[in-house]
């Protein structure tokens, strides 16, 4: 099955360029962010396990992430759009194994910016929607657009689980642009720009493959 991979520092973008590019394509849209927390919600053995390495900011197991991933996958999808994965090298050979990679988009930002973007971030408690209080802000400061719940910051945006989050990137995520490169499967994006100059970018790309 073909894939497209989304990597970069937490901040950049990469869940909200993954669901445009996921809607214009017809890829499935994977964000491993979003499985391991509805694994939290469900309370299971795993979520509980999960939960646990969330809330120190710590990288889940490999094992971990490759079983939900392989557990997510819709029967008959026309591709995959991974966001958030891989994050070690480890996952990015499992995933070339397993999978046509097509394209792997980095999103370059700087370790300041994505720090301001991260603790803007926040989430529906009620529904789970994101928003962002620079860059997506709520039509009324604190409240839900789509069911009217509470706006609170998520429980893994601390200011610690944020340092370790960034600090485990440019320790482990980081060096999978080099590996990709080598691959030529690496597309250097600017994440420093509008939503929609990304994404034109990114469209324009796609449809040149």
């Amino acid at each position: 099955m073909k894939a497209i991979v989304f990597i970069g520092i937490q901040g950049c973008g990469k869940g909200t360029q993954a669901k445009l590019l996921s809607e214009f394509s017809g890829y499935q849209h994977i964000n491993i962010g979003d499985l391991l927390r509805r694994q939290v919600a469900a309370a299971s053995e795993l979520g509980m396990k999960v939960q646990s390495i969330i809330s120190r900011g710590e990288l889940v197991p490999d094992e971990v992430v490759f079983e939900i991933v392989s557990g997510s996958l819709e029967p008959g999808a026309r591709g995959i759009i991974f966001d958030g994965f891989p994050r070690t090298r480890e996952q990015a050979e499992y995933l070339i194994e397993h999978y046509d990679v097509i394209r792997v988009y980095n999103l370059e930002l700087s370790k300041q910016e994505a720090i301001s973007r991260i603790s803007a971030r926040r989430i529906c408690q009620s529904c789970g929607h994101n928003f962002n209080i620079i860059s997506l802000k709520p039509k009324i400061s604190g409240i839900c657009d789509a069911c009217g719940g509470e706006l609170i910051t998520r429980p893994d945006d601390t200011p610690a689980s944020i340092e370790n989050r960034i600090n485990e990137f440019y320790e482990q995520t980081y060096n999978l642009i080099q590996f990709f490169e080598t691959k030529q499967l690496l597309k250097n994006v600017s994440a420093d720009q509008t939503i929609e100059e990304i994404f034109a970018q990114l469209k324009a790309d796609y449809s040149s493959m």
